[in-house]
């Protein structure tokens, strides 16, 4: 166990608000310190992974997931999954909190010693209770939001399309809620296990039992402790965005009285031949850089700084129970490296100044005005008509979508309908699967809309076919059971008689029959919808990828270009997911929300300088 006694001026206590402003410097230090170094081994670590996965010649991604799982590829990967987990959480938790304990006790904080002891911390959970301890943390705490998670994983959630299984079926859902709730007392009455393992070096089991023990005897402290001291800490953050706020209308009142969408040459600018206009542009968007890089990095280090502050509180909260300490802190000595700390701030606000100016000059390539992502609609018409219906690809003809998306399978007999679900009981009531009837059976369904109560009958393929003709694209899914290269033999001819091979893309969740459509009938566009993937996933033998919104990052989105192929990303239906998804390089988004895309296309089109700034910039420091 770490005890680094090397203070050399010991000082009386001070309050608990006065220890946090003078361990700022420390805690902004680390938090920059160990952000880049860990940046460095997660890149390492993903190249390793990545190398792996396409050792076997093809990335390997939920679409093939049966060649992950039969081969020695997937047993290496997972191991280096566990190992990259481990460093996030030798970084993020086990240093941070081997920092907020020396900070506490008054000892000098040296960053590259707390790092090493949180490595050396791993060996204690090479055990049974260990390992449930990292899978909390990697997968519950993200779900149930109770414990220390990691950022690796802090955004981790079940995907939509479980999710609307799961919602839909009251089974399901009576279970998630069941899970979540008993997540959720593990996560509060085990909230000490890290503390006594780390800090009291306790076997993962044991430490579990104490903070039982711990929280029942103390929750009454515990709880308005941490509350008050997230509410203060939340009040800064509000004030903060607040402050962040004022300079920018008045920004917008100056560059009102600019020409909008105007264009510098910067080579023209950088060798003396400039006009006034371009002087007075580049000044403009410099100094909005400059606000917007400014208020972006105020409320970064806000942030590291404020979950800082709460886990040191929550640290002293388990000293105070564990060891009976005085009220009152240690000062903090600033004899050594604390100058060297204050620096480390001073030359980041520096670099954000000519970083601004940078981007003043350079605008356009910064915001990099991309073509119109296309708009497709989810299962014909999203919510403006009954899911897979004609009804539906009528009205996604009318408002002028890129595509529509809709899923096909096999009746008994041999012909292709249009359903989504593995049967027809959500939409009709009849618990059967379209191979359990014959075309006849299907045509005397009705298919209710859940949220309108609408109703329509369920469409045959061809019928769908001729109305997309020399209108719209089809996203057409292979869907179910009957999901196989017969299906893509027969679909291929389907549409061939229909005379609409250009109107249609053939889509799949799997692979082998994507492959199989893509080699046998070139003509025709095909596309693999995939939520994961590792390697180089554009070596994928198709011509369009349909990622998963988590899965689609910029560099994928950009790599996959490279090779040529198109990227769509399903499924988007929130305002925030449309911001971000149409205005990046993606070439489409699938939705059920088709006129809050339209609006929030056109609002993306009007925007100001500064907002466009705003947006390009809003997750430099995420």
């Amino acid at each position: 166990m770490k005890r680094n006694n090397d203070l050399k001026e010991p000082s009386g206590p001070i309050s608990y608000g006065r220890l946090v402003f003078q361990a700022i410097p420390e805690l902004f230090s680390y938090q920059m310190i160990s952000s880049i170094l860990l940046a460095a081994a997660t890149w390492g670590l993903y190249k390793l992974i990545n190398l792996v996965a396409e050792s076997g010649g093809a990335a390997l991604t939920t679409a093939n997931l049966t060649d992950l799982l039969l081969s020695w590829r997937g047993l290496v990967i997972l191991l280096l999954g566990v190992v990259l987990v481990a460093v996030f959480a030798a970084f993020e938790i086990f240093a941070s909190i081997y920092l907020y304990d020396d900070i506490l006790n008054g000892r000098t904080v040296r960053i590259f010693a707390e790092i090493a002891q949180g490595f050396r911390a791993l060996r204690r959970f090479l055990c049974p209770g260990g390992f449930l301890v990292l899978l909390y943390i990697f997968i519950a705490v993200p779900l149930c939001g109770i414990g220390f998670s990691i950022s690796l994983t802090e955004n981790f959630y079940i995907p939509n399309f479980i999710m609307e299984v799961v919602r839909s079926t009251p089974l399901y859902n009576a279970l998630y809620w069941i899970v979540m709730l008993a997540l959720l007392a593990v996560g509060l009455g085990g909230v000490f296990t890290l503390h006594g393992v780390l800090l009291d070096g306790l076997k993962p089991k044991a430490a579990f039992a104490a903070s039982w023990r711990l929280w029942k005897k103390n929750w009454k402290n515990f709880v308005p402790a941490m509350a008050l001291t997230f509410a203060v800490l939340v009040l800064i953050l509000i004030t903060a965005v607040f402050l962040q706020e004022l300079p920018m209308n008045s920004l917008e009142a100056e560059g009102a009285a600019l020409p909008r969408n105007y264009r510098v040459d910067s080579e023209a600018v950088l060798s003396g031949n400039y006009t006034d206009t371009d002087l007075d542009v580049i000044v403009y968007r410099a100094v909005c850089a400059l606000v917007v890089l400014d208020g972006g990095f105020l409320l970064y280090l806000l942030s590291l700084l404020a979950s800082s502050c709460f886990m040191l509180r929550f640290t002293r909260c388990y000293l105070e129970y564990t060891r009976d300490l005085a009220v009152k802190w240690p000062s903090r000595s600033k004899r050594r490296g604390y100058g060297r700390h204050v620096l480390l701030m001073i030359l980041t606000l520096v670099l954000l100044l000519l970083l601004a100016a940078l981007i003043g000059l350079g605008f356009d390539d910064v915001v990099h005005r991309a073509e119109p992502v296309r708009i497709v609609a989810h299962r014909t018409g999203g919510v403006m008509a009954p899911e897979n219906s004609l009804e539906g690809l009528e009205l996604a003809i009318e408002h002028n979508c890129f595509a529509a998306e809709t899923d096909t399978q096999r009746t008994k007999d041999g012909y292709y309908i249009i359903n989504h679900d593995d049967d027809y009981k959500r939409l009709t009531g009849v618990a059967k699967k379209p191979g359990d009837l014959t075309l006849e059976e299907t045509m005397a369904l009705t298919i209710t809309d859940p949220v309108t109560g609408a109703t329509a009958p369920v469409p045959k393929l061809d019928e769908m076919l001729d109305l997309v003709k020399g209108r719209i694209t089809l996203f057409l899914e292979l869907k179910g059971a009957s999901a196989d290269k017969q299906m893509v033999d027969d679909v291929v001819k389907l549409i061939r008689e229909k005379d609409c091979v250009e109107n249609v893309t053939l889509i799949s969740l799997k692979y082998d029959i994507i492959d199989y459509a893509e080699t046998k009938y070139p003509e025709f566009n095909t596309g693999v919808l995939m939520f994961g993937g590792l390697g180089d996933v554009a070596r994928i033998n198709c011509d369009l990828l349909i990622l998963e919104e988590e899965m689609s990052t910029d560099s994928r989105i950009d790599s996959i270009h490279e090779s040529g192929k198109e990227v769509y990303v399903w499924t988007i239906n929130t305002e925030q997911g449309m911001h971000k998804f149409l205005d990046s390089h993606c070439d489409g988004i699938i939705t059920d929300q088709i006129e809050m895309a339209e609006r929030v296309k056109a609002e993306l089109a009007n925007r100001t300088d500064l907002q466009l700034l705003q947006d390009k910039l809003e997750d430099l420091w995420e």
